[in-house]
């Protein structure tokens, strides 16, 4: 009777198991590799003017260096404030496992920087999909945040929402990876 009873509640979890759509998260990234970015561009909103420090401009989150870093335009007054944004063209559609995303480096992890941020996915650099909205922490490490790889996406764009402190106008970041399905 224990037999029939398990063999039938197994027959309905099978079945309302196929019913849903299929998830998979790469929390470990083992099923995903690092995407190749030596040919990718970014721009942004807002960056460091020339001349004002060695670093500052969006191509600096390609570069993998977590020494440089893009930071918002602090020559111009007032401040803009939130949201800034960056767009990485990636040149091709690439089906994205996750994002990991860097904060600009510092002895004490930087707490001035940007504390909610969104995701997005386009093909033609002009209509974005939402991939999601995230918290950013504050740490030195990199942040990984999950994607479903079900659609390919050509351009990636980061836009911060809101400060870690709530004053501050401005954000930076040193690099943004993107790992893909292999």
């Amino acid at each position: 009777m224990k037999t029939t009873y398990l063999c039938i509640a197994f027959g309905l979890l099978t079945i309302a198991g196929c019913s849903k759509p299929e998830a998979v998260l790469f929390k470990d990234n083992s099923t995903a590799i690092k995407a190749d970015k030596s040919s990718w561009t970014a721009t942004a909103d807002s960056e460091t003017p020339d001349g004002w420090e060695n670093t500052g401009k969006a191509s600096a989150l390609l570069d993998g260096n977590n020494a440089t870093y893009w930071h918002t335009d602090y020559s111009v007054s007032p401040t803009p404030g939130y949201p800034h944004w960056v767009l990485i063209d990636m040149k091709a559609d690439q089906y994205m496992v996750s994002v990991a995303v860097t904060n600009r480096q510092a002895a004490t992890p930087n707490r001035v920087g940007m504390k909610k941020f969104k995701l997005e996915g386009s093909r033609d650099g002009q209509t974005f999909t939402s991939l999601g909205e995230f918290n950013f922490g504050i740490t030195n490490a990199a942040q990984t945040y999950p994607l479903s790889p079900s659609e390919g996406w050509r351009y990636l764009k980061l836009t911060a929402l809101e400060s870690q402190t709530g004053t501050t106008a401005h954000t930076f970041l040193s690099e943004i990876d993107v790992f893909t399905t292999k």
